[in-house]
């Protein structure tokens, strides 16, 4: 039998590696030290901000030991004002800190979260639920698998909810911007729901191939929306494809033409323009990132190894099978210093057989499989040559190293050529988008007015506006959501600040949601775009702001005051006591 090169190299125990890690005690041990020494000081009872400042700068330096250098030691006699702002430096990163662990889907309260409706549905056999709303979920059979990837018998609850309004939207903490090239966007939405699934109170999951569908009834008709899916992972929202509405069968109300809101022709095929501008941004993306997957890689030639004195075996290899050994013809295997079962007693054994395999190292070292009997040996080799043989083979590689960095060299060329090509044709739809945000703005001036009217009436008899379908294949558990991007406002802008009342200090919101009354619109401030919010004269709009884990609202009335102003501070209003659910907050935004 000829040998065959083997690979098995153990891995490492993570136990071993994280034997000896004891952060928190080392920590413990510092502040300890710390306390004491502070203690011992004149000073200490005299000046006690300083000393938990010393406290705090101690634990500063410990963290930064990990993954810096040591810093030198503050000096014993700091200002007090240099104290305070230590303190608030701490505190600001611990803020940091817990804002980062927190979830991606966050309600605002959770008295007040959209709540889930709960469905029995038969693993095996699959069926069709309705839901409250007149939306419809259709399970195929078997198509739920375990976390092992088992199939699941018995059956499954399905939880599923649905969101329609801004109240829906601003209750349910589903984040509603979305990022394309650079820009941010924020979602018009034509309905929104959430599927997910459970046995036993634990979850289960899609098997691979099988879809749910789900009909979702929807108020909004136009054909202007896409379908996206959150992923929560990447914390972005996934484009999926347009949305086709489909009409419902049954005759709209008679009285329609009180309600319908019939934009100018100029305003309407502007607006689907710029739309469909970040799905075209997305799918130049997507084009030119599997252009450059597809670009061949090359492969880089193994250097060969000399001789060390070490033990050795000679093997007759197949360079069929492994072909990178062609560079080391008349090789021997040097048995590797990890080896720790070799014995030159080995070498007196006669064995059975001889098979060779890959090792750990791909391509630089490879496993010899002994057998003898019931005897098994496993050693770790190395292909070496001698001086003579080294000295062709040595050239031999420098030269295919050379076309090797030729061929890389190629290869960055080509990736950087299809990323200009990729960058230039996004640029181009930004600045064409911009123009085409310019000139809808001149457009809505001049038909302000007549098209505000009518969007408020319609928002006021959205009962009796004809209801869509819009139908969604599910292939994995989460929100998916109807939308149309859209920009924010571009009228006007007015640098805001907020307080409780008159007589209160500012307050900072963690999010703030300006409400368009006139469409199914929720824009999202945080952070520093909280200050200036932007908005088209004319238009009506509300206000929701998020303080402490608080509601609190600024009504139609109050916006419409403030129209035209360039500072203002807003008086948030509480949401009162008895609002206990998403009914209760839509009177109370005035939906």
């Amino acid at each position: 039998m000829e040998p065959k090169f083997n690979l098995d190299r153990p891995k490492v125990s993570d136990d071993e590696i994280n034997k000896h890690k004891d952060f928190n005690n080392l920590v413990k041990q510092f502040k300890e030290q710390s306390i004491q020494k502070a203690r011992s000081d004149v000073n200490f009872l005299k000046n006690k901000k300083a000393t938990y400042a010393t406290v705090i700068a101690g634990i500063a330096v410990i963290c930064t030991v990990t993954y810096f250098t040591v810093f030198k030691n503050q000096t014993q006699n700091t200002k007090i004002a240099d104290d305070k702002t230590t303190t608030l430096n701490e505190n600001k990163i611990a803020d940091n800190k817990s804002a980062a662990k927190k979830p991606f889907v966050a309600p605002p309260s959770k008295k007040l979260n959209v709540p889930y409706s709960t469905y029995k549905v038969s693993s095996s056999k699959g069926g069709e639920v309705a839901h409250h709303t007149q939306s419809k979920i259709k399970v195929p059979k078997s198509a739920f698998v375990n976390k092992a990837g088992e199939e699941i018998i018995g059956d499954v609850e399905i939880q599923y909810r649905e969101m329609h309004d801004q109240a829906d939207v601003i209750a349910s903490g589903v984040p509603m911007t979305y990022d394309s090239a650079g820009t941010k966007y924020h979602f018009e939405s034509a309905g929104m729901f959430e599927i997910k699934a459970s046995q036993n109170g634990e979850q289960v999951f899609l098997k691979h191939g099988k879809q749910i569908t789900v009909e979702m009834i929807s108020r909004q008709a136009a054909d202007s929306y896409n379908q996206y899916y959150l992923d929560t992972v990447a914390q972005n929202w996934v484009v999926i494809k347009h949305d086709t509405p489909i009409a419902d069968k049954r005759k709209p109300p008679e009285n329609h033409s009180e309600y319908k809101t019939e934009e100018p022709k100029q305003i309407v095929n502007l607006e689907k323009k710029i739309e469909h501008i970040p799905v075209q941004v997305d799918s130049v993306k997507t084009v030119y990132t599997k252009k450059i997957s597809k670009l061949p890689a090359p492969s880089q030639p193994n250097k060969p190894a000399k001789a060390s004195g070490k033990p050795q075996f000679e093997l007759e290899v197949d360079y069929k099978e492994f072909p990178e050994l062609s560079a080391f013809k008349n090789a021997v295997f040097e048995v590797g210093n990890e080896n720790k079962n070799y014995t030159s007693e080995l070498h007196q054994i006669t064995w059975n057989s001889a098979v060779v395999s890959e090792g750990p190292q791909k391509g630089k070292n490879y496993l010899l499989t002994l057998k003898s009997r019931n005897r098994i040996e496993k050693l770790v080799v190395y292909p070496v040559l001698s001086e003579a043989d080294y000295e062709t083979a040595i050239a031999s590689y420098e030269k295919k190293f050379n076309d090797y960095n030729k061929l890389v060299e190629k290869k960055e060329a080509e990736e950087l050529k299809l990323k200009q090509e990729m960058e230039a044709k996004q640029k181009a739809y930004m600045e064409e988008q911009k123009k085409l945000s310019e000139e809808l703005v001149r457009q809505r001036v001049r038909f302000q007015q007549q098209q505000e009217a009518l969007l408020a009436t319609q928002s006021g008899n959205l009962n009796n506006i004809q209801k869509v379908t819009r139908i969604f294949q599910v292939s994995n558990f989460g929100i998916y959501n109807s939308d149309c991007p859209k920009t924010l406002p571009s009228g006007a802008t007015i640098n805001v600040s907020y307080a409780l009342n008159e007589s209160s200090t500012l307050v900072s919101p963690r999010l703030v949601y300006v409400i368009e009354h006139g469409k199914n619109q929720v824009y999202t401030y945080d952070g520093a775009t909280l200050y200036n919010i932007k908005y088209n004269p004319g238009t009506e709009y509300s206000l929701c702001a998020v303080v402490n884990g608080q509601l609190y609202i600024y009504s139609k009335e109050q916006f419409a005051a403030m129209a035209g102003e360039n500072k203002k501070k807003l008086i948030l209003t509480a949401l009162p006591e008895h609002i206990s659910d998403v009914a209760d907050l839509r009177k109370a935004l005035e939906i």
